[in-house]
C-alpha cells in the first residue's frame, strides 16, 4: 500500500487573491500609478483566457493518461478556477451593461 501524501497547508486568502495576480505586463506596474478600467477588463478577460486553456490541458491530458492520480486534486482546483473567473467576467459585464442601460435612461 501506497503512503498517504500530506495536503500543502493552504496561504492566506490575502497572499493568495491579490490584485496583481490577475495584472498582466502590459498594464501599468508603477507604484501609485492608477490602472484605467479598460486595463482591468483585459487583465480579467486574459485571466478568463489562462484558465481556460489550462483547464483544456488539463482535460485533454487526463483523457489520454498523462495525468498521475495524485494531480487530480490540481486539476479540480483548476477547474474551479476557471469557473470563478468565467462568472466573475459575467458578473462585471452584467453590471456594466446593467449601468449602461441606467445611464442610457437618464432624460436631460
Amino acid at each position: 500500500m501506497a503512503a498517504i501524501t500530506p495536503i500543502t497547508p493552504l496561504t492566506s486568502i490575502q497572499q493568495t487573491v491579490k490584485i496583481n495576480s490577475i495584472l498582466t505586463e502590459d498594464t501599468p506596474q508603477k507604484t501609485g500609478e492608477r490602472y484605467s478600467f479598460a486595463d482591468m477588463l483585459k487583465a480579467m478577460l486574459n485571466n478568463v483566457n489562462e484558465t481556460d486553456a489550462l483547464t483544456k490541458t488539463d482535460a485533454v491530458d487526463l483523457a489520454m493518461g498523462f495525468t498521475d492520480m495524485q494531480d487530480l486534486h490540481n486539476i479540480e482546483i483548476n477547474a474551479i478556477r476557471a469557473d470563478l473567473a468565467l462568472r466573475t467576467m459575467t458578473s462585471v459585464r452584467n453590471k456594466v451593461l446593467e449601468a449602461y442601460s441606467e445611464v442610457m435612461r437618464i432624460t436631460i
